[in-house]
């Protein structure tokens, strides 16, 4: 499947009536998706490792460090609301994608701990006014697509920050493995000035307007039609039925998704250092679990409604019965093996979750779903470092007594939420 040269910007015919209304250029997007993903993979993961396992970072400074961004995007679709507001949508991810080489860069320079979190802590808030506003461009190409268009969209954004990621840590492992993580580094540091060369290709605010418009125009095969009106836009298009599951059930699965995925990927370094064992390993487990999680997203894409629900259940139970797993073995071999394996379950909690916030952000015409998702992404993603931190000072089991407790309690809110939601409705 390729990046851009499948995905054009619009197709002619009546299959796609709608889609001919407005001309909107996808592959922008998707490539600053797959640049941000591929050069962040390399570079954290190196960053990561080269504290923890050369600078000697203890394992509490290792989770507030790299929980510090993290904890920023709590705030920082806040602050992108804001910056959006004022500058638009392109300027504002021109103005992130400009910044992000420079913070970046400032990291690799010097590694006092108090000045590394104030850096990553900008970077944090500016990856607020950048995702959000990705997510709101999806959100806005899908209310005026057909079916078969907005799920090609949907399909695409996911593969192409998927990949990114994937064939990042790949390409990191080979760096860190055959030279060092500094290198792998800088190598990332080169890379990031693509995205404000990519940014450039984005529509223009005037013309990303068009697009604000909650309706599209029937169009008759003769336009002196009388027939030929307006109509509301969700008259036309049906691809917004997963609004049937309750916000809340996306925002529960997505603390859930963004917590276990913190969670395997903080403990295997920390496995690794206590059995002294090469940094590069870890690359091709976060290798592993990413590509079951784009195999996860892609399965859960293609689903049915209903099916969407089962999958949330049947993975919610996995990760649970995979952390009873890690406990009980405690043998480097075996958590290799389980935490390779997690990504699946991961993707598939994560691809339901997206598609409905996708779905209510596309049937309102808001990006209020989208600031929302990314805000509790930045929770899940960002306390739960700090916390695995300071548990893996005393035993890293810790943590997944932590993750368990976590998945018994979710599962009725859950099942109750989704209660309404039944077979018939696929």
């Amino acid at each position: 499947m390729g990046i851009t040269g499948d995905t054009p910007a619009f197709q002619y015919g009546d299959a796609d009536r709608c889609d001919n209304l407005f001309y909107y250029r996808v592959w922008p997007i998707f490539m600053l998706s797959f640049c941000r993903l591929f050069f962040t993979s390399i570079f954290e993961r190196a960053f990561q490792n080269y504290i923890y396992f050369y600078k000697d970072v203890s394992e509490s400074m290792l989770g507030i460090i790299t929980a510090a961004p993290l904890i920023a995007y709590i705030f920082g679709p806040i602050l992108g609301h804001l910056i959006t507001k004022k500058l638009g949508i392109r300027n504002s991810i021109l103005l992130s994608t400009i910044s992000t080489p420079l913070l970046v860069g400032a990291q690799m320079i010097y590694f006092d701990p108090n000045y590394l979190i104030f850096i990553r802590v900008i970077n944090g808030l500016l990856l607020g006014v950048f995702w959000p506003n990705c997510y709101n461009l999806l959100s806005r190409w899908q209310s005026v697509s057909s079916d078969a268009k907005s799920n090609k969209n949907f399909r695409h954004f996911n593969f192409s920050w998927n990949l990114g990621f994937i064939s990042g840590l790949l390409v990191g492992f080979f760096l860190a493995f055959s030279l060092d993580e500094y290198f792998a580094m800088a190598f990332s540091f080169i890379i990031s000035f693509s995205l404000p060369l990519f940014s450039l290709f984005l529509k223009k605010e005037s013309e990303l307007n068009h697009l604000n418009k909650n309706f599209s125009i029937g169009i008759g095969k003769d336009d002196h039609n009388p027939k030929s009106e307006i109509k509301p836009h969700n008259q036309i298009n049906s691809n917004n039925k997963m609004i049937s599951y309750p916000i809340l059930f996306s925002w529960i699965a997505l603390i859930v998704y963004a917590i276990s995925k913190s969670i395997f990927r903080f403990s295997y370094p920390v496995f690794l250092k206590i059995e002294d064992s090469p940094s590069y390993f870890t690359y091709l487990i976060q290798l592993s679990i990413q590509v079951g999680q784009l195999g996860g997203l892609t399965w859960s894409n293609s689903m049915k409604f209903y099916s969407r629900k089962i999958s949330v259940f049947a993975s919610l139970i996995m990760i649970v019965i995979s952390s009873i797993a890690i406990m009980l073995v405690q043998n480097i071999i075996y958590i290799s093996i389980i935490s390779a394996s997690i990504g699946l379950f991961i993707g598939l909690i994560q691809g339901s979750s997206l598609r409905i916030m996708i779905d209510y952000g596309a049937a309102n015409n808001t990006k209020k779903y989208s600031t929302i998702n990314e805000i509790l992404k930045g929770i899940g993603f960002g306390l739960t470092p700090i916390a695995a931190g300071f548990i893996a000072e005393i035993n890293i089991y810790g943590v997944f007594v932590f993750l368990i407790i976590l998945g018994v309690i979710v599962f009725i809110p859950l099942l109750f939420l989704s209660r309404n939601i039944k077979i018939k409705a696929s």
